[in-house]
């Protein structure tokens, strides 16, 4: 018999209303900014989301992307494994109620890892379309940051 980690059932959970939710692309908009806004508020005491800082900023972004259909570059079962660690990270009660001071975050912290592990190439793949985003929309008068001039031929 294999032993449940307190977070799985609780994960279980969120993963089957991520599922029914992803029919409604505004209330994924809505879950991304709650995450968003979460998050924020732990930024100063970011504790045991430090280290998943970066992929749980990524995560949102993408969530939001896909609900305002800017971005389809996700499969299905992937966005309710993102949406569902989201919906998981929201809520106040899981498997460590979030008003412990810092033990709060140590379970979403764990369930965040787990499912970014996991869909580690799609949070590549969204960067890269980002940056490509950024770039096409780039004007000459307002190049992106990075953007190397050429050589004048008559030099």
């Amino acid at each position: 018999m294999k032993l449940e980690k307190p977070w799985q059932r609780w994960f279980r959970r969120e993963r089957r209303k991520a599922a029914r939710l992803i029919h409604n692309p505004a209330a994924v908009v809505r879950v991304a900014a709650q995450a968003d806004r979460k998050a924020e508020h732990a930024a100063g005491a970011r504790g045991p989301l430090a280290q998943i800082w970066d992929d749980l900023q990524t995560s949102v972004r993408l969530v939001r992307a896909w609900g305002r259909r800017e971005y389809r570059g996700v499969g299905r079962g992937t966005l309710v494994l993102m949406l569902g660690a989201l919906l998981y990270f929201v809520s106040p009660i899981d498997a460590i109620i979030d008003a412990i001071p810092v033990l709060g975050f140590l379970d979403d912290a764990a369930v965040l890892a787990w499912v970014l592990g996991q869909v580690r190439a799609e949070l590549y793949a969204f960067r890269a379309w980002e940056e490509q985003a950024r770039l096409e929309t780039a004007t000459p008068a307002n190049p992106p940051a990075l953007q190397l001039k050429a050589p004048d031929a008559a030099t």
